[in-house]
């Protein structure tokens, strides 16, 4: 290749002084269709320089950012090209860049899926300790000689069990919507008080059970759009785990603000409130706080409720302090159907 452009400027250099040889000695009608005749291949022979020089540098060009690359890929970091300004330098800060994305990419999806393989091998596991349990008490039946009490009492027991496979089905339903993505939202100007007298009934009989009122505050008239069916659901989580963190005959107070441009649903109860560093954290995938690990519960509600009001254009916030009570709100936008 270095040889074609020696070449290739010793020929331009030829032409050039045999032009001017033509110049000084021949005719001036005869030096005319010279000098057009090595125009000519001065022009051919610059062109075909510029294209063999400018080829080299892009075949070395693309040669570098591959050898770069294949680098990077290999988690190496190039450093003889940290701090220049050259394409090559810019091309692989960028590369970098993509590279960090991908790999953080890569490392939360691993870690997701090690926390969906915990959450089903866990799930299987509770799964089979009611069952086992219905399935010994329904035998257990079969005995003649029981008496009105015990029946009673297995009676009571199967319940019991029925409503822990009760609560852990829901899981695995709530999971499944999370991984297939099955929030299809069917969006409508409804009344918001018809939704959240869904999510209360949906909640009421654990609250009868520890004493817990709810109150609601809203007034008939107010409408938003929005999907009355899931945002039910985003609603009675919150309510699900204010019931769950309240103390015996607590209060969850239930209102609703009309903005300028959000519908505000607050719920305040009077729980055992969140630290100010896990605040952030509750609306993470999986996530429990330790003091939680004997409560029931796999940190799905509150994930799954971000997803849905963020769905709808809205947001979930939450103000709370350790012993204090919790208050969220769940902000829906005013807007109109289309």
């Amino acid at each position: 290749m270095r040889i074609c452009k020696y070449m290739l400027i010793f020929l331009d250099l030829l032409l050039l002084f045999t032009g001017m040889y033509i110049v000084l000695t021949m005719a001036e009608e005869i030096t005319v269709q010279y000098m057009l005749v090595f125009i000519i291949l001065s022009l051919v022979l610059t062109s075909l320089g510029s294209y063999f020089y400018f080829r080299r540098r892009f075949i070395g060009f693309s040669n570098e950012v591959c050898r770069n690359t294949e680098e990077i890929l290999h988690g190496h970091s190039i450093k003889e090209q940290q701090n220049k300004e050259t394409l090559t330098s810019k091309m692989i800060m960028e590369l970098e860049k993509i590279e960090d994305i991908f790999s953080f990419q890569l490392a939360e999806s691993q870690n997701e899926k090690k926390e969906l393989q915990e959450m089903i091998s866990e799930l299987t596991h509770q799964i089979k300790t009611p069952a086992s349990n219905i399935q010994m008490y329904c035998e257990m039946f079969s005995d003649p000689d029981i008496s009105s009490e015990e029946a009673k009492q297995f009676v009571m027991v199967i319940k019991q069990q029925l409503k822990k496979l009760e609560f852990l089905l829901d899981v695995l339903v709530k999971s499944s919507r999370l991984e297939n993505d099955m929030i299809n939202l069917q969006m409508e100007n409804s009344r918001l008080i018809e939704t959240l007298a869904v999510a209360v009934n949906s909640v009421m009989q654990k609250a009868e059970l520890k004493g817990i009122d709810i109150s609601v505050s809203c007034r008939p008239a107010i409408q938003v759009y929005h999907d009355m069916k899931w945002t039910a659901e985003a609603i009675e989580n919150i309510l699900d785990n204010s019931i769950k963190y309240t103390p015996e005959n607590g209060k969850v107070l239930i209102s609703v603000e009309v903005g300028e441009m959000y519908t505000v649903i607050k719920i305040k109860d009077t729980g055992k409130g969140i630290e100010t560093a896990h605040i952030n954290d509750i609306f993470k995938r999986f996530y429990r706080e330790k003091s939680s690990a004997k409560d029931e519960g796999l940190g799905l509600g509150l994930y799954l409720t971000r997803n849905i009001i963020n769905s709808q254009g809205g947001y979930v916030s939450v103000h709370s302090s350790l012993g204090k009570g919790s208050n969220f709100s769940v902000c829906l936008p005013n807007r109109t159907p289309k």
